[in-house]
């Protein structure tokens, strides 16, 4: 999950379950380190620059810093640090107990929102390296983004403040925006959504704003607030999760009519993700995809197309001795490979299918022949030695 909503999940679930009252010094600066221990684990990026083979997205993203065995001691060495520097500079906070239980939280629940997307999380590293991966939502879910939002704005909104009339301005400016965001994006996948569904959106974000020119608040206050905001994500998310496996139950039947032995099924989301799923039913040989929806259950199978789970020239057997071919083919789930020959040395390229957009007419010629987003490509003497490697940009 991108960092803004994991930053907005932490704020929400902070005004929702700390106690005490939220404009306390005490229980503000609770409140911020359940906020930074939701936003602490994607610290592990700063790898990447300093990777010698450009490869820490794949072997070091979501690990230790990820991890479920890492959490307590992450959690008490941040609630040390943080108690030291509260101190220091003379703030109030909760003892560090307290801190290390707050910071546990936030890292906690930056580990399930990173869980329910399809990029993979090693929760048990490093003990194991397994990637756990529930396919629920994308890496990037503006939907739930939305939601979060939506009330932690209107929590902001509740607060006592001669001002609510004015925060529900902004609160629908940022809504409107959020929106117009999910709009464009959509579009440019070629999936625009409905013009209904705008519309309802933002009805929704203005009626804070409808009530506070009729009375000076809106009913409930914050903390309320953002403990429906609680509700509505895991409502959402269930959703989700009984949308994926009803996508997967699809995807089986497809493979079912067409007599495939699948060694694997893995239904990935598209925008929006309740109705639109890409589905990969893998067999020894090859990778057979679907696009299709949910919306209409009893509609013809979609057309699907096959691709070689390997092409090209052989590859050579030397080539899955290579570190980094190894650590993709662990990273990957639905793996495509494609080798080549020149004169003293070999290539291949590596694409995990789960990262690829359904062809759509829409698309330019440019678009089709853009490689897929996480291919990478290794280049090799007969002996193994890597000459280059790198991410296929263009």
């Amino acid at each position: 999950m991108d960092p803004i909503t994991h930053a907005l999940s932490g704020a929400v679930v902070a005004r929702a379950i700390v106690p005490g009252d939220s404009c306390s010094p005490v229980s503000r600066t609770a409140g911020w380190a359940l906020i930074l221990g939701s936003i602490f684990p994607d610290i592990d990026i700063v790898a990447n620059p300093f990777d010698p083979d450009h490869f820490a997205t794949i072997r070091i993203h979501r690990s230790v810093t990820h991890s479920l065995v890492c959490l307590p001691v992450w959690a008490v060495l941040f609630g040390l640090l943080a108690a030291w520097f509260f101190r220091w500079r003379g703030i109030p906070s909760p003892r560090r107990t307290l801190l290390s239980v707050w910071f546990g939280v936030g890292i906690g629940l930056h580990i399930l929102f990173d869980c329910i997307t399809s990029f993979g999380t090693m929760v048990w590293s490093p003990i194991s390296w397994t990637r756990i991966q529930w396919d629920w939502t994308f890496i990037i879910d503006l939907s739930l983004t939305g939601v979060l939002l939506f009330f932690l704005l209107l929590s902001w909104v509740a607060e006592p403040t001669q001002h609510a009339a004015r925060r529900a301005v902004g609160m629908l400016a940022l809504m409107s925006a959020l929106v117009g965001l999910y709009a464009l994006g959509s579009y440019t996948l070629a999936m625009p959504v409905s013009a209904r569904a705008v519309a309802a959106v933002l009805v929704l974000a203005a009626l804070p704003l409808i009530t506070t020119l009729i009375r000076p608040r809106v009913p409930l206050d914050a903390r309320n607030w953002c403990r429906i905001g609680m509700l509505a994500t895991a409502a959402y998310l269930g959703m989700n999760a009984w949308a994926h496996a009803r996508a997967l139950e699809q995807l089986r039947e497809y493979a079912a009519a067409e007599h495939l032995d699948v060694t694997e099924a893995v239904a990935v989301p598209l925008p929006p993700n309740l109705n639109l799923w890409h589905g990969f039913a893998r067999t020894t040989q090859d990778v057979h995809e679907w696009a299709f929806s949910l919306a209409d259950p009893g509609a013809a199978p979609p057309a699907g197309s096959v691709i070689p789970i390997a092409s090209g020239d052989a590859c050579p057997a030397v080539l899955w001795t290579i570190p980094q071919v190894r650590a993709w083919m662990h990273f990957s789930r639905i793996p495509i490979v494609v080798c080549g020959h020149a004169a003293g040395s070999d290539s291949a390229e590596f694409t995990d299918l789960r990262f690829a957009r359904p062809f759509r007419r829409q698309d330019s010629a440019r678009r089709r022949d853009a490689p897929i987003s996480f291919t990478w490509r290794v280049t090799f003497t007969n002996a193994g030695r890597v000459l280059s490697e790198g991410w296929v940009l263009e």
